[in-house]
């Protein structure tokens, strides 16, 4: 069996005429070898990794060696793996049978991103020549830069030691600016090893753009980067010269050189984002600190962000497309040392560039893009901001530097008028905006832009500022902008347009009387009434009026008003329309025709006066008050045709509630012994009392949520001093207000505080309001005024709202004539 065996291997030896083992050593700095074939659904690529060039066998990829040419009785591999790779699996493969694993090389033997040598014992029966190997990643990646298979009975190779000298090795070596780089030479024991039949010592850095290094003599020539290379000396044994392969390494970082008067945080200096770097995963929200190459220290604001350690730099997550507050940013802190502003200057990876904007000023301030790695904005604040986002996709951002703008000539843009309104349909001529230097003097030839904030009420056009009103009724604000020069400083202005439309008036419609009462033989000679129509002037109108019965089948009315009644006894009410038009809000009103039996008594109700003036001032009186006359005492019932005016209850007292006109009706329903009847009194009811006046000093304030949680800046003016008064807030999520008028403050944003009277016997209702502007900034300058004795005269609040009287004030703070102040 032994000997049909052996005539098999050598006929397979014959057939795989293309293979290896002539020589022990495969080298992947090439990629996968001709000869070598790769199978699986995953992918095998040439990468560099980790300071070699190697190849890299993605989730299930597989490579399988060519057949032995003789047989091998150990493995080893150089390898190394990335975050996610958990086994390399060794096989061997003998013709076509199936393969045998040898072993299985776990992510706890091998260390992520470091180069590691595994040995593998090669069992007895692979032993063979015409053996093929299979290696093969279950999960993610691992890195293969060589492999050495050693054949039985193969002398043993002298290990060396490649150094730069033990105070060299692993160390940096830092260089400044313009410094020349300095080079360093290694050497290798035993020294018979580098002799030419023997062995060779090249040099290689990982990171030419930042320095390159001569490959014979280690000599460094500086690249177009900054930042830390990997600089190593590499020794190569012969083919079948019997020592070990060595290394040494050392790192060389070049340091850009620092400015007095720029700020530069720089990925590639090690210091620049230290504090973010020592954090783990993209943390939320938090505050870090950014040294800048002269080693001042400035506290960024970020989320979503971290130190790509890779050397990609500063890493911001790209927008989600499910939740867009997902996306990395981060906000810079303002710079003291740039009185005018500054440019940022901000150097990204290819590809993987930012967004950027100046917050609060995206309208006034944008970034110019090169396309090509480099943006850069003006900021023209003293305290002004930066913040960089993630795009579409992951950012990377390699440095960023700030550098001083020269001081601008200040400016100031108006509008002739801050407010117009007009109605519907009405023509208008947009103002033109006027912007003038610190002199005073008027500045042509600036380019501006405008923009409307309701483009379905106004449009304007973005160059000339032209305007184009809408159909629709509504406000817009158009703004004028003025973005800054070289010479001038950015301006802008707005001014407000109120579209209008016009509203119908009210009209009054009335009949001569509201009941007309006649016999059965006296019915047909009734025509009915016409309706008049007044405007609130007291004109009569001439305007179209339909009329309608409540009761056809006993009296029919046409359009112009004329009824046909019927000569039995019955009732109906007869109803004129205006349906209203442009001009007029519809009107209508009514009365009633009543046709009785002759043969039975008048009831003999009425009033002495069917119209009565009245004041509102005496709310309270009854029919009879009012000259009801009921002679033979009938039982009656009383109503009101407005009871908004006035309301009669069953015993016929009569309450006034507002002014108008409204009928007091009395009924008599009849009985066997008299007609039925009614009788109306119209009251004209009259309101004489004072309207007091309510207002505040001012129409807008602005109320800042970093001095406080409350507001309490308004003057309220209650001359008639009418009480009580209850306040209410348009907006609540942005403040609400207690009953003594002291607003709290709840979120920034606008709402209208309103203070109402209801009114009582001697004055009218009243309300008055102002707009509360709330914002949350910061505020420098004066915020308290401090006086040592209050003026006698000054209207004085407490932080309640309540007025207080100056002669016995004590130290604390008030509000005097608007102001918030602090009295010792």
């Amino acid at each position: 069996m032994i000997k049909h065996l052996r005539f098999f291997m050598l006929n397979l030896l014959v057939l795989v005429s293309a293979a290896v083992m002539a020589q022990t050593r495969v080298v992947f700095s090439n990629g996968l070898p001709s000869d070598w074939i790769k199978t699986g659904t995953g992918k095998v690529a040439k990468q560099d990794y980790a300071g070699k060039t190697c190849i890299q066998l993605q989730t299930n990829a597989s490579i399988t060696s060519p057949a032995m040419t003789e047989a091998a009785t150990k493995l080893t591999i150089q390898t190394s793996r990335s975050k996610g790779g958990t086994k390399l699996t060794v096989a061997y493969q003998i013709g076509t049978a199936k393969a045998v694993d040898i072993k299985s090389i776990t992510a706890t033997e091998v260390k992520q991103g470091q180069w590691n040598d595994i040995t593998v014992d090669i069992p007895t029966a692979a032993q063979v020549a015409g053996c093929k190997f299979i290696f093969t990643a279950a999960t993610a990646s691992y890195y293969i830069s060589q492999m050495q298979f050693e054949a039985a009975g193969a002398p043993t190779k002298t290990e060396t030691k490649t150094t730069f000298g033990s105070d060299i090795d692993g160390t940096t070596i830092t260089f400044t600016g313009d410094e020349t780089p300095v080079g360093k030479s290694a050497s290798v024991t035993p020294a018979e090893a580098l002799n030419t039949s023997n062995g060779t010592l090249t040099y290689k850095s990982d990171r030419t753009d930042i320095v390159a290094v001569d490959e014979t003599t280690g000599a460094l020539t500086w690249g177009t980067a900054y930042g830390t290379a990997k600089i190593t000396a590499t020794y190569t044994a012969a083919e079948k010269a019997l020592f070990k392969d060595s290394e040494a390494f050392y790192y060389v970082k070049h340091k850009r050189a620092a400015d007095p008067n720029t700020i530069v945080f720089d990925a590639s200096d090690e210091d620049a984002f230290a504090s973010i770097k020592s954090t783990s995963g993209y943390p939320k929200d938090d505050k870090y600190a950014f040294v800048d190459l002269n080693g001042d220290s400035y506290t960024f604001t970020t989320h979503n962000a971290l130190f790509n350690a890779y050397g990609h730099g500063l890493q911001l997550k790209k927008v989600s497309a499910s939740d867009a507050t997902q996306q990395g940013y981060v906000v810079s802190p303002t710079f003291s040392k740039f009185p005018n502003g500054y440019r940022v200057t901000v150097t990204y990876e290819e590809g993987h560039a930012p967004d950027f904007e100046c917050p609060g000023h995206e309208t006034e301030v944008s970034s110019q893009d090169d396309a090509n790695g480099t943006a850069y904005m003006d900021v023209p604040f003293a305290d002004g901001t930066f913040k960089l986002l993630g795009g579409s996709q992951v950012a990377y951002v390699q440095s960023i530097e700030l550098t001083p703008l020269a001081k601008k000539e200040a400016t100031t843009m108006t509008f002739p008028q801050k407010e117009y309104t007009l109605n519907i349909g009405d023509g208008f001529t947009a103002p033109t905006a006027t912007v003038k230097g610190e002199d005073g003097k008027t500045i042509e030839g600036l380019t501006l832009l405008y923009t409307s904030d309701n483009k379905d009420i106004a449009l304007v056009d973005d160059n000339t500022g032209e305007v184009f009103l809408g159909d629709k009724a509504g406000t817009a604000t158009i703004t004028a902008y003025f973005y800054g020069n070289e010479k001038y400083e950015a301006c802008q202005a707005s001014y407000k347009i109120n579209v209008t439309k016009k509203e119908p008036q009210p009209v009054t419609m009335t009949f001569p009387q509201d009941v007309y009462t006649c016999y059965t033989d006296k019915a047909q000679f009734f025509d009915g009434f016409k309706a008049t129509i007044k405007n609130e002037a007291g004109e009569e109108l001439n305007l179209p009026v339909t009329y309608s019965s409540s009761n056809t089948e006993f009296c029919m009315v046409t359009g112009s008003g004329l009824v046909v009644l019927s000569e039995t006894p019955g009732e109906v009410t007869i109803t004129a329309k205006f349906a209203g038009n442009d001009d007029y809000l519809p009107a209508q009103a009514s009365y009633v025709i009543k046709v009785i039996k002759k043969e039975k008594k008048d009831a003999g109700i009425s009033f002495e006066d069917t119209m009565i003036m009245i004041d509102l001032a005496n709310p309270n009186t009854t029919v009879k008050d009012l000259g009801f006359l009921n002679p033979n005492n009938l039982a009656v019932t009383y109503s009101s045709n407005k009871t908004d005016v006035a309301e009669v209850d069953a015993e016929g007292n009569v309450t006034l509630k507002k002014a108008g006109r409204v009928n007091i009706d009395v009924t008599f329903a009849g009985n066997d012994e008299y007609k039925a009847a009614s009788a109306s009194c119209t009251l004209i009811v009259n309101d004489y009392r004072t309207t007091p006046e309510l207002s505040f000093d001012q129409e807008e304030y602005t109320a800042n949520m970093r001095e406080g949680n409350t507001f309490s800046g308004a003057t309220l003016y209650n001359e008639l001093e009418v009480a009580p008064l209850s306040y209410t807030s348009s907006n609540e999520e942005v403040a609400e207000v207690a009953a003594n008028g002291v607003v709290i403050l709840r979120s920034t944003g606008e709402t209208t505080i309103t203070v109402w009277f209801a009114g009582d016997k001697n004055f009218k209702a009243a309300s008055a309001s102002y707009k509360l502007k709330v914002v949350d900034e910061v505020v420098n300058g004066i915020q308290n005024i401090t006086i040592d004795n209050m003026p006698e005269d000054a209207k004085v609040y407490n932080l309640n709202g309540q007025r207080v009287n100056t002669k016995t004030l004590k130290s604390g703070v008030y509000v005097v004539n608007g102001k918030k102040v602090v009295l010792k």
